[in-house]
């Protein structure tokens, strides 16, 4: 089976967990020990995620919810334990000690569902799912940062490789940023979203060699909004279908004048723990754009 080879196929299934008492571990005097950037409102951050998880499942899209993640506040981020390639699941090795232990708990929600479980990242391998997008399917997109190391995203580029992937582009992760989720973007099966003055212009060039086209947002018109709303972490529903975090105007206009249907989800508590969209969906499954 394959599971993925895009970021924009029709959403069919993803692993979501909903926050509890966690998130009552993080105050004024710990957040930045949590890797959150401030405080939030727990009733709020945990209706964004279930207001979030029904517009999944209208869409239709079937969520599975994790579990047994008390003592984890980021564990709602469940982007970052694992990460799908077309093959199956990568499980991540976490820099922090906070999060450790998030991965174990979602590989054994994965096997429960009999995802296969391809490749373990080991002690010295620090890599985190947020930080890599399969955009084709022989076409993928890694960070080198603080939450990747330069063993982990060798152990991805090895896997990746031995599974026919022939285009993997690294990209240093800007110092201020923790993902690449946060300034690019798949929205259809031959369209990225960037922020331009944040992607490389090299890897930009080569893309679009291989046939892709990429928009670009001035980050003059998204600054004020960058870490407040993290207006580039998107899930594509499907192609040209965007879920988009409420405020980003500038954004949206882009995307409606490339002829994306946006829909607005309201994440203004999620961010604060230095997340959004693409960050709590952990993707499992979409239908194939390239290998049908």
């Amino acid at each position: 089976m394959i599971y993925l080879d895009s970021e924009v196929g029709k959403l069919r299934e993803v692993m979501m967990h909903v926050p509890g008492k966690e998130l009552e571990i993080v105050n004024e005097e710990n957040y930045r020990k949590y890797l959150f950037n401030s405080t939030v409102n727990i009733e709020e951050f945990k209706k964004e995620i279930i207001d979030l998880i029904e517009i999944y499942k209208n869409e239709g899209v079937k969520v599975n919810i994790v579990q047994g993640l008390e003592d984890k506040p980021n564990a709602v981020y469940a982007r970052d334990p694992f990460l799908m390639i077309p093959s199956g699941a990568i499980i991540s090795n976490f820099k922090y000690d906070v999060r450790r232990g998030e991965e174990s708990v979602y590989e054994e929600s994965l096997k429960k569902l009999n995802i296969p479980i391809v490749k373990k990242m080991q002690n010295n391998e620090i890599f985190e799912g947020g930080n890599a997008l399969i955009i084709r399917n022989d076409v993928a997109l890694v960070g080198i940062g603080e939450r990747n190391n330069k063993s982990g995203v060798e152990a991805f580029i090895s896997l990746l490789q031995k599974n026919g992937f022939k285009n993997i582009f690294v990209i240093q992760t800007p110092i201020s940023r923790i993902h690449i989720d946060e300034y690019v973007s798949q929205i259809n099966e031959d369209t990225l979203i960037t922020i331009k003055q944040m992607f490389p212009w090299e890897v930009a060039d080569e893309l679009k060699n291989l046939g892709f086209n990429i928009v670009t947002v001035e980050y003059s018109d998204v600054s004020k909004d960058f870490k407040t709303k993290l207006c580039l972490n998107t899930v594509a529903l499907e192609p040209n279908k965007i879920l988009l975090a409420e405020g980003c105007d500038a954004v949206r206009k882009i995307l409606e004048e490339n002829a994306i249907d946006v829909i607005e989800v309201k994440m203004d508590e999620v961010v604060k723990g230095g997340g959004s969209i693409h960050c709590v969906t952990g993707q499992i499954s979409r239908d194939l754009v390239y290998n049908k």
